[in-house]
């Protein structure tokens, strides 16, 4: 299994919308062949465990959120096939400048990961 995650700080007046972009721009990935293609939303950030509290990772501003999403590949491969069809979509290229008037683009946080275990 082949992911990326993206770390979005997102404004609290801007979720419902930032919501609806991820939602489309999920049934893109999809539609390319994403395995899955999710957005999660905070239920609880606090410090746990002996753990840090996620936002104080991150160095949320005042009245932001935290939204997570995870785009599922087979492996690399599968996730360079898919985004050679999803990077040239024009829909994609739309709704990425509708985020970028919703959020500092820079502020996301994005990587690639493989299952290790």
């Amino acid at each position: 299994m082949f992911a990326s995650i993206y770390i979005y700080r997102v404004p609290r007046e801007n979720v419902e919308a930032f919501l609806r972009i991820q939602r489309q721009a999920a049934e893109i990935y999809r539609e390319c062949g994403a395995l899955d293609d999710e957005t999660f939303g905070p239920v609880d950030l606090e410090a746990k465990y002996g753990c840090l509290a996620f936002a104080d990772g991150l160095a949320l501003a005042e009245g932001e959120d935290v939204l997570v999403g995870i785009s599922r590949f087979r492996d690399e491969a599968h996730h360079a096939e898919v985004m050679k069809q999803v990077d040239t979509d024009p829909r994609i290229n739309e709704l990425y400048d509708e985020v970028a008037a919703l959020l500092d683009v820079g502020r996301i946080v994005r990587g690639e990961f493989e299952r290790v275990v």
